[in-house]
């Protein structure tokens, strides 16, 4: 088991419950944790995170310590007390 802390940003604080997540899962990549905050957001996370071939969607932003993510970093080991920030994309203006 891998226990980070999740920062939801904007309507996913919502989505997910909460500024500031502890969650413990199995697995070991950012993919697995994907797979486990889907869950409490009853689908709807993966949905906007991921493309229909499994990349990261361009519209959505993830940082592991700080760093920003692509689709190569989905499969990168995350270990105990990583710090992960997940966000939608907005444009306009």
């Amino acid at each position: 088991m891998v226990r980070v802390v999740v920062r939801p940003l904007g309507p996913w604080q919502m989505i997910l419950g909460g500024e500031t997540m502890d969650i413990e899962f199995s697995g070991r990549n950012l993919r697995d944790l994907l797979e486990t905050l889907d869950k409490k957001s009853l689908g709807m996370l993966k949905k906007e995170v991921l493309d229909e071939e499994g990349a990261l969607n361009p519209g959505f932003r993830i940082y592991v310590n700080g760093v920003s993510c692509d689709d190569r970093c989905l499969d990168i080991q995350i270990s105990d007390g990583d710090n992960i920030m997940l966000f939608s994309v907005i444009d306009g203006g």
